[in-house]
């Protein structure tokens, strides 16, 4: 984890499952419009060496029109056209012939209605659908539904549809509580049950691991997972996507097409699809061009979610989840197999032991929140004006005009009521808001920190130039306003740009940075150094990371990507020496801050790339026993995959915020003499279509 550039997009809000549902609002081609850029750059780049508009969980989903073989094709060359046309009629549609002549023999036609069944889960959350064996993308539909939609845009291989009608619904399906799920975009699944989504997140890295890394898993009895049989649950492959729609579909396993590396080009340049507004203003997070923390940000801020609601939620109730057990992955682990296998220790280094007997990697349930709600310590509000007073909350669907907000289900109650006061002090004070267009007016962000643990609250005025009008009243009232406050603080951004923070940093008022700690390390968090969004699942994943490394006191770890230190210094608590390496110098910095903080004198840190570091350290005769690794969405550079298969140290451990890329990367690892053991997801951001995951590898000569 520790990355930013990470999330979002929306998906639709509906009435609960039994009845047909009210397809959430807004564009539906807007909404998936970030997928299907997604999908060409893959078919260009080759990343996934799978048909990229179905990533690496759905190649099967794709074989409508690939998988098929020429036969299929050419059934859906000489009869679609006629098909699309009966199709039409039955179902009132336009009976347009797509413009673009390659697109005539397609067995659906733009503005057509049709009957879909819903076989997986997209990138941003939408549901993946075949008409006649062509592939739809549905904002709103779930896995096992039949859904009436109209279609809005074609391509050769997919299209975009709008939801309609529920015909049979998910019993997954659950009613979002959020008022205004179906405007903002920053989350993707508050329509799923919460239990349904760590499964389909499970099965993301699962699919993921098959399709792209071409490596074997485990099911949940200990034999071999196949990808054309595999059995989970109630969940299902599609055996044979060639087959008609309906022919006794129930809830595919591979349901999730594989999240791929988010560009920043294509998501800040313009707020024109949805959740796109939300995406752009968080992917740069922290961002100052080369300045920016490239790596180890630690906000996942592309979904950052900055919801809020017409009506008030303090009145509402949120909508109970189904009971589920969430259990930690260890305990599920016992006598699967054939006999062969031996049960998990968790004294240290016995984690490699599960499943010993047996073929194929262990992908545990995924961890998920008892309380998947208000988790996130960071909010980040854009700010405009509406009938000349401020405005702060997310920007209205295809547009750059920003919505008021009250609420975020998933941010810390504390943010919405300090961005509460503070819109309200400004309003009352006269403060103008930044407006793009003319490059005027003076707040364009408010930035709130919460510490979980300490309680402490850093409020960031971002400012389009230096002065600001009234600035002690402005902060004397905030300080009133706001008990807890601790750190007030101003960012100046002149820049006519979608990044959030500028270069310039000062203190208004109080202490430069604010505390909170994960597990028994506490960190300082200043306005622009990068701390967990989700510190109670961070303890999780980090835990988990600790006990994959198997330390017991004597070994030389390095931590590459190591960011501010905080896997570094979770893990130097257990270690003889730990060295970490980041590419930015200030995290550097923040890091050898924490240490101090701490107390803590075995962690040494280098500015660099860890490519370049790592042989440095090897010729000054550091001889790692363990390496981590937590790269960005990108993944690995190649030349630090090379230089770890060069060490050979006995153990990687592999946190990644990417399932494609962390298939490719253990590829290469497994290539180079590694054994992928297990793999633990962990859900950070519940509600959105993103997860975590924690590796363990062994060298195969340590075994």
């Amino acid at each position: 984890m520790n990355k930013n550039n990470r999330r979002s997009s929306s998906t639709s809000g509906h009435k609960r499952a039994g009845g047909a549902g009210k397809p959430r609002g807004g564009s539906v081609e807007q909404g998936s419009k970030r997928s299907a850029a997604r999908v060409e750059r893959e078919q260009r780049s080759g990343l996934s060496g799978e048909r990229a508009a179905f990533g690496g969980g759905q190649s099967e989903v794709n074989s409508a029109q690939t998988g098929q073989g020429r036969k299929g094709a050419a059934r859906h060359a000489s009869g679609g056209s006629k098909r699309a046309g009966r199709e039409q009629q039955a179902t009132g549609g336009s009976g347009k012939r797509p413009a673009h002549t390659a697109l005539a023999g397609l067995p659906v036609e733009k503005n057509g209605e049709y009957t879909a069944e819903i076989i997986g889960i997209g990138h941003d959350g939408e549901g993946v659908g075949r008409v006649d064996g062509f592939t739809l993308f549905i904002p709103g539909a779930l896995p096992g539904e039949r859904v009436r939609v109209k279609v809005l845009k074609l391509k050769k291989q997919f299209g975009y549809a709008k939801l309609l009608e529920v015909q049979k619904a998910s019993p997954d399906r659950v009613g979002p509580p959020c008022p205004i799920y179906d405007q903002c975009g920053g989350c993707q699944l508050q329509h799923l049950d919460y239990a349904a989504q760590l499964e389909v997140k499970r099965q993301l890295v699962v699919d993921n691991l098959e399709r792209i890394g071409k490596l074997k898993v485990a099911d949940r009895t200990g034999g071999v997972v196949g990808a054309a049989d595999r059995y989970s649950g109630d969940y299902r492959m599609v055996k044979d996507a060639g087959q008609p729609a309906d022919a006794g579909l129930g809830i595919p396993e591979s349901q999730i097409l594989n999240e791929d590396v988010l560009e920043s080009a294509e998501v800040g340049k313009g707020m024109d699809t949805a959740g796109s507004a939300v995406s752009a203003i968080n992917e740069a997070d922290d961002s100052v061009g080369e300045g920016a923390y490239a790596n180890n940000t630690g906000d996942a801020d592309l979904y950052t979610g900055m919801a809020g609601s017409q009506g008030s939620l303090r009145s509402r109730e949120l909508q109970p989840l189904q009971d589920t057990e969430f259990v930690d992955a260890a305990s599920l682990l016992d006598s699967a197999g054939d006999g062969d296998t031996e049960i998990l220790t968790q004294d240290g280094a016995g984690h490699e032991a599960v499943f010993a007997g047996t073929e194929g990697i262990v992908v545990y349930p995924t961890i998920g929140m008892d309380d998947p709600w208000r988790y996130r310590n960071k909010a980040q509000v854009p700010f405009g004006e509406e009938q000349g007073g401020l405005v702060g909350g997310f920007y209205a669907q295809g547009s750059h005009r920003i919505i008021d907000m009250e609420a975020c289900l998933i941010q810390h109650s504390n943010n919405d009521e300090v961005i509460a006061k503070v819109k309200e002090i400004g309003r009352r004070l006269g403060i103008r808001a930044y407006r793009e267009e003319t490059h005027e007016g003076l707040l364009r962000h408010v930035v709130v920190k919460v510490g979980f643990r300490t309680g402490e609250i850093m409020v960031v005025l971002i400012t389009n130039g230096e002065e600001i009008p009234r600035a002690a009243e402005w902060i004397r009232e905030i300080r009133a306003a706001i008990p807890g406050v601790a750190s007030i603080c101003q960012n100046v951004n002149t820049g006519r740009t979608n990044v959030i923070f500028g270069r310039t940093t000062r203190v208004l008022w109080g202490q430069e940075v604010i505390y909170d700690y994960i597990g028994d390390v506490k960190f300082a968090i200043s306005a622009r150094s990068f701390f967990q969004v989700n510190p109670v699942q961070t303890e999780a994943l980090y835990g988990k990371a600790l006990e994959y490394a198997g330390l017991t006191g004597g070994e030389t770890v390095v931590d590459a990507y190591c960011g501010i230190g905080t896997i570094s210094l979770f893990l130097a608590k257990h270690a003889k020496k730990v060295y970490g390496v980041e590419i930015v110098p200030e995290a550097i910095e923040d890091a050898k801050r924490n240490a101090l903080l701490n107390g803590i004198s075995n962690a040494e840190f280098a500015v660099g790339g860890a490519e370049d570091v790592l042989p440095e350290w090897q010729r000054a005769g550091v001889r790692p026993d363990v390496i981590v690794v937590d790269p960005p969405r990108k993944g690995c550079d190649e030349r630090l995959l090379d230089t770890i298969l060069q060490l050979r140290p006995e153990r990687v451990v592999y946190v990644s915020c990417n399932a494609s890329t962390l298939a490719r990367d253990l590829r290469v690892l497994e290539d180079g003499g590694y054994r992928t053991v297990c793999v633990q997801p962990v859900d950070m951001f519940p509600h959105t279509t993103h997860i975590e995951s924690v590796c363990s590898l062994i060298y195969k000569g340590f075994e």
